[in-house]
């Protein structure tokens, strides 16, 4: 997986900061001697397991080439699809169990109401008034993805209490990823913080696809790719946001699910609810059908 870069170019990317980067990248080889780098084989870290397929890869992917006891967490943060995430996290609790038995370790279910239930219809509605469109993704729920990782770092230092030291915590970010929360520059200034909180500048943050310190810029077609490769049933994963029992097939994670699969040149067996939209979709397509259902 290293080395490998797609289409899309990060100095491109509007949700990264190419000058704070660097300055961050001066930061850590400052107090460390190095940005990042890969744990050896054999070590323990954190890897967030959402149920989506990125998530999914990015773990077998920690195990498979890389030999690492993999310790996940999956949050309940009161998302409205909280069943089918919860569902294909179970799933492939269970198929890792079996796959890699020496490696993986069951997940841990943490409770974390992000964004807080007390506000989350304004967020939604403050959402909406952001113009152009694209802007809309990029904002996202700007507290939810430091939160969770903040999380996952809290959920790494608790294991030291059962004799398991981990440093290391993984996300799944990939190129395409266009909210400020998912770039490389949020992903440096959550380690620094890690660090700083911490008092310890060994704790690592990465997100292998769009980590350029392994050559790495790559989007969902290589975890298909690589997924088809292995044997890693990722069709099983639920990356729709919207509430069906299926996947709707036309939200902007499930347009992005398909879109990987096309351009992996892998046949996509996922069941959708909807055919892919020509245009850019918004999460709000089929707000009213999603009602309905429920």
């Amino acid at each position: 997986m290293m080395n490998t870069k797609g289409k899309i170019k990060i100095e491109d990317k509007v949700n990264e900061d190419m000058k704070l980067l660097d300055s961050f990248d001066s930061l850590f080889v400052a107090r460390r001697g190095f940005v990042v780098k890969m744990p050896e084989k054999g070590a323990s870290v954190v890897a967030c397991l959402s149920g989506g397929m990125d998530s999914v890869a990015n773990i077998a992917m920690l195990m498979k080439d890389y030999g690492l006891k993999v310790y996940p967490f999956f949050i309940n943060r009161g998302q409205s699809n909280y069943a089918y995430e919860k569902k294909s996290a179970d799933f492939f609790n269970s198929f890792f169990k079996k796959t890699f038995s020496e490696l993986y370790n069951d997940y841990l279910e943490i409770k974390v109401m992000t964004p807080g239930e007390e506000y989350k219809d304004m967020l939604r509605d403050a959402k909406r008034m952001v113009d152009p469109l694209p802007l809309r993704h990029n904002v996202s729920y700007p507290a939810r993805n430091p939160i969770m990782f903040l999380t996952g770092m809290e959920y790494a230092y608790s294991l030291k209490a059962n004799g398991v030291d981990v440093k290391t915590i993984f996300a799944s970010y990939v190129s395409s990823d266009s909210s400020y929360h998912c770039g490389l520059t949020n992903t440096r200034l959550m380690n620094i913080l890690m660090c700083q909180i911490m008092n310890d500048w060994d704790w690592q943050f990465i997100s292998v696809p769009t980590e350029r310190e392994f050559g790495n810029f790559f989007d969902k077609d290589v975890y298909v790719k690589w997924g088809y490769d292995n044997n890693i049933p990722l069709h099983f994963s639920r990356t729709c946001v919207k509430g069906f029992d299926i996947e709707c097939g036309d939200c902007p994670t499930c347009w992005d699910r398909r879109r990987g699969y096309k351009e992996a040149s892998v046949n996509d067996p996922t069941s959708y609810k909807y055919d892919m939209s020509s245009e850019y979709p918004t999460y709000y397509d089929h707000e009213k059908e999603e009602k309905t259902q429920k």
